[in-house]
């Protein structure tokens, strides 16, 4: 039975998390990891907490020690300020052997959350992740079977080609990074497109800057940046990342391991 559960960095196979895809049409923008500053008291306090709760099975680092290592785990990553983390730490996972902790305050729990968006944060952008994360630890899957899933059940072929844009794709990131790709393949560049459509018939096309509920501006085809109010147009928006968001309740742990595998041989 299929998963829904995308497991971008899942070792074990202990944790998992449920990410919604993206809807049709006009959409509002897709929530990503808060860009907040970081409260250092409540990554101290955390580290502490989860030394002594949590430790003993994860690591003290959250590395990993008779549990799985948490710091690339996908419930951490897809995580928004506890949403998925508060419930998993206080509920459990009776049938994965993960105990409830349900006489932790909140205060407690976001502190744990804290440490623990703390520690992938670092461990992503610090220059020893290369090191700490050896492509041997990673490349727990099948090449063959990931290749099989990307020109087929996966779709990617349609949009992707070994030969153009992944050409050489496995020199270009190391390989947490390239795993976190799979997931999150780096919106900040990858505008949508609009088509938007005015009551007199005129359409105008180009890139989306701007969009609420209220609002939609885009830089149409001559350069112009033009605005709108969503009530006076019809509009149809395209979604590079479309494919993507959809996969995402998709994917099952096996599917994300063998992909990596397969994008790794891509030198």
């Amino acid at each position: 039975m299929r998963s829904k559960v995308v497991a971008l960095y899942w070792m074990a196979g202990l944790l998992g998390c449920l990410a919604t895809a993206a809807g049709q049409g006009h959409q509002p923008t897709p929530v990503q990891r808060p860009q907040t500053t970081e409260d250092e008291g409540a990554v101290g306090r955390g580290h502490s907490e989860f030394k002594s709760s949590c430790g003993f099975c994860h690591g003290n680092d959250a590395t990993g020690a008779r549990g799985p290592d948490l710091v690339r785990s996908a419930i951490v990553n897809h995580d928004d300020q506890g949403n998925l983390l508060g419930p998993l730490i206080r509920n459990g996972r009776p049938d994965k052997g993960m105990p409830s902790f349900s006489t932790l305050r909140d205060s407690q729990v976001g502190d744990i959350v804290a440490f623990l968006h703390h520690q992938a944060s670092a461990a992503l952008h610090s220059a020893r992740v290369p090191g700490d994360y050896p492509l041997a630890k990673l490349l727990t899957g099948n090449a063959d079977a990931g290749k099989a899933f990307f020109a087929g059940e996966g779709g990617c072929a349609k949009c992707h080609s070994v030969t153009g844009d992944l050409k050489g794709i496995a020199k270009k990131y190391s390989p947490i990074e390239l795993q976190q790709r799979i997931v999150y393949p780096g919106s900040k560049n990858i505008k949508k497109a609009a088509v938007i459509t005015q009551h007199d018939g005129t359409r105008f096309e180009g890139a989306v800057v701007h969009e609420d509920e209220f609002t939609i501006g885009i830089i149409c085809q001559d350069g112009w940046y033009r605005s709108w109010r969503l009530s006076d147009v019809e509009v149809s928006v395209r979604d590079p990342l479309e494919a993507h968001r959809e996969l995402m309740n998709q994917y099952t742990d096996a599917d994300v391991h063998n992909l990596f595998a397969y994008l790794e041989t891509l030198k």
